[in-house]
């Protein structure tokens, strides 16, 4: 019985990257392309670059290091504030980062200066989305007080939607943000750069609806380029792939069962109350895969005939009544992922990994 596994094209990445880039650049934006999703894997950064990003972002410095030990040389950003035992190894590898608290930058002084480092440090504004951010009327007090600090340079402002709460991107949030900017004074702003959303703001650009800015402004894209979609609808966006990843598992087992449980019922083993739908009885097969694997993740299979019942600690359940090959115990079927179930593949132990470079 093989494990499963996850292939990676590196050639659809970076085809993905290009095509993003291209528009992005047309509405006058850089893009960072961000690599969490794959596990800081080099390979995509690699592809990323080539595609024309103009530096690798991640949240994890474990992911940074990795990066710049393979030989990245391009800018590193760190997207979420270092805490106070990564402080020093945060100054070391990122050459941005994405802070929100003036404790923390007076931290990062200290390790920068020690180190003899000058450190970029974009500050993030609360835009409504109610996760990482200063609120807009506090941003005067911190980007003054950080300014001051040695070794440290406060680059601009930024800005993070559609991750907690959902709120989406609108072109009065991306001017308003460059407002706050603006509003600083023109010795302080005249260098700023607009860190101005992730892939939930390539909306606005595909519809020609990203506004006119007086300040140079970039991206932090991940998802849109590894998934080739738009990350609110999940639709295609015009000119990628979204086969630059796929999912592989085995059969277990595959027999004909009733659909509806034995008895009577509580919660299941992750405190979820099921309902199931009425199939009859009906041909089912079982994964060797479960939430171990992929945890809270979704996969969906390239079979239109096969469908998703249900996901426990290591078993999938699927319903294969309408499958297009016939199925038995051996049988390796194919799915595509979401990003939470490629975030949890790439760092799962127990999933292996086939880079195609």
């Amino acid at each position: 019985m093989s494990s499963p596994r996850l292939s990676a094209d590196m050639r659809i990445i970076y085809h993905n990257t290009m095509a993003i880039v291209a528009v992005c650049r047309k509405a006058g934006l850089d893009i960072f392309g961000v690599t969490k999703g794959a596990g800081g894997l080099p390979a995509v950064a690699r592809a990323m670059l080539a595609g024309g990003v103009v530096g690798i972002a991640d949240s994890r410095l474990a992911n940074l290091e990795r990066l710049q030990k393979s030989g990245i040389s391009a800018p590193l950003m760190l997207l979420r504030s270092p805490t106070r035992d990564e402080i020093q190894r945060a100054v070391a590898v990122a050459d941005i980062i994405l802070c929100s608290t003036l404790a923390t930058i007076q931290a990062l002084s200290q390790a920068a200066v020690q180190q003899r480092r000058e450190i970029a440090i974009i500050p993030m504004v609360e835009m409504g989305d109610r996760r990482e951010g200063i609120m807009p009327e506090h941003v005067r007090d911190l980007v003054t007080a950080g300014g001051k600090l040695p070794g440290i340079r406060i680059r601009g402002l930024g800005a993070n939607l559609a991750c907690l709460a959902g709120t989406l991107p609108t072109p009065a949030k991306i001017t308003n943000l460059e407002k706050m900017a603006h509003d600083l004074g023109p010795g302080c702003a005249s260098e700023f750069v607009l860190s101005a959303g992730n892939s939930s703001a390539l909306a606005l650009v595909y519809h020609d609806e990203w506004p006119l800015l007086s300040l140079p402004a970039h991206l932090r894209i991940g998802e849109s380029i590894l998934l080739g979609w738009d990350v609110i609808t999940k639709q295609a966006i015009p000119g990628t792939s979204q086969a630059a990843f796929r999912f592989y598992a085995e059969v277990i087992e595959i027999a004909k069962k009733p659909s509806l449980p034995g008895g009577s019922t509580g919660c299941n083993a992750f405190d979820e109350h099921i309902e199931p739908l009425d199939r009859g009885t009906h041909w089912r097969a079982v994964l060797a895969l479960g939430r171990q694997d992929l945890g809270a993740g979704r996969i969906m299979p390239v079979d239109p005939g096969i469908e998703v019942i249900g996901m426990t600690s290591d078993h999938t359940i699927l319903a294969v009544d309408q499958a297009e090959d016939r199925i038995v115990v051996g049988s390796e079927l194919e799915f595509r992922l979401d990003y939470g179930g490629l975030l949890a593949a790439m760092t799962s132990p127990y999933v292996g990994k086939i880079i195609k470079e």
